[in-house]
């Protein structure tokens, strides 16, 4: 499985990452606030590519998980 997740670094910065470790299991300094799966590695590089360049995919995200994101 391949991961796009977003997590709140320590100054509550938020980022963007693909991965292909399962977000339970990652960085320590690193609160993970979404994550999606997907099978393909090309479709998670897509989604990840999508959300850091085009605004409106992230702020429509951002505005589906605002609760998570506090």
């Amino acid at each position: 499985m391949y991961y796009v997740t977003i997590s709140k670094n320590r100054n509550g910065k938020l980022e963007i990452e693909y991965t292909e470790i399962h977000p339970e299991c990652s960085k320590e300094n690193q609160e993970v606030v979404y994550y999606e799966a997907y099978k393909s590695q090309k479709e998670a590089v897509h989604r990840q590519d999508s959300l850091k360049l085009y605004g409106n995919a992230w702020a429509q995200l951002k505005r589906r998980i605002k609760g998570s994101l506090r």
